[in-house]
């Protein structure tokens, strides 16, 4: 892949120096990193343990400020420590609960690399990125990255590295994906073979964003009770058997509202049949089952 970067501004100086009084007993080792976020921190350990340095605990607040910067990036298509938010890598860092103006912050961002070796690689080869997996400083981690097909680099990360050890703000990450009911349409009634645009609104009330065409980060509606069950008799149009529909919006950021539209056709066979959906962020997790379902009646 053409165009690999990594970033030359990645030390960010600190306010004031947190002093660690005693090691906390409980890392973050609740964050959720997945297998190949889960290996570049295993590689960069490895590698700070090899110069005589501390190891870096995970997390769950920097991962979560990492997670969103790697998804940020990648969705919207730019490449820069300062997100297009105006927030600089502090300024993230302590908005996901993070004390980052009370001890030292650092970030190493890196775009078009697919694997964590190569990402690694790429930050010891440049000064800036060396500096900050060597500072001793450093106690913790966070690491997220994210692909979006239609960005100039494809897959994006961040690396954001602190001071302290924090139990943060969020007690045990889950996988930051979280949906409530909003409002939806009326329940169809129609001829055989007719077709019905059905509307669904789930409010994100998770800490992280839903993008469109973002794998693992993009929220459909799924079949449900039973869960992911193939609707060949209703489906029109719709992603696949039993998926409906993805977000009407590229991005739903936490606290805002998703629209899902799709369609339903007849069967030809007159009577009544429930459909009952879910939000799912495939390959992530099922969102909240607020018991949505519509039944249909066809005359």
């Amino acid at each position: 892949m053409g165009g690999l970067r990594i970033t030359l501004a990645s030390l960010i100086a600190f306010s004031a120096l947190f002093a660690l009084t005693s090691p906390l007993a409980r890392s973050a080792d609740a964050a959720t990193l997945d297998v190949t976020e889960a290996d570049l921190q295993a590689q960069v350990n490895a590698f700070r343990a090899a110069r005589g340095l501390s190891t870096l605990a995970v997390s769950d607040t920097l991962t979560a400020a990492a997670k969103w910067m790697a998804t940020d990036m990648s969705v919207q298509n730019y490449f820069a420590h300062t997100s297009l938010d105006g927030r600089t890598p502090t300024q993230r860092m302590a908005d996901a609960g993070y004390p980052a103006t009370a001890t030292w912050t650092g970030e190493d961002l890196a775009a078009g690399y697919t694997g964590a070796q190569d990402v690694l690689n790429g930050w010891i080869a440049s000064p800036a990125h060396y500096a900050v997996l060597v500072n001793p400083v450093y106690r913790a981690i966070g690491i997220g990255r994210a692909y979006a097909g239609a960005s100039q680099y494809g897959w994006y990360w961040a690396m954001d590295v602190g001071g302290v050890v924090d139990r943060g703000a969020i007690v045990t990450l889950d996988s930051g994906f979280h949906a409530q009911w909003s409002g939806q349409s009326p329940d169809p009634t129609l001829a055989p073979g007719e077709t019905a645009s059905l509307v669904l609104a789930l409010k994100n009330t998770g800490y992280r964003g839903w993008y469109a065409g973002s794998p693992g980060q993009q929220a459909n509606l799924g079949t449900a009770s039973p869960l992911d069950v193939p609707r060949t008799d209703l489906a029109s149009g719709w992603l696949s058997a039993s998926r409906p529909a993805t977000t009407t919006t590229s991005y739903v950021g936490p606290g805002q509202v998703g629209w899902f539209k799709f369609t339903v056709r007849a069967p030809a066979t007159p009577g009544v049949y429930t459909l009952a959906v879910r939000g799912v962020v495939d390959g992530t997790t099922w969102l909240e089952d607020a018991g949505v379902y519509w039944t249909i009646t066809v005359r």
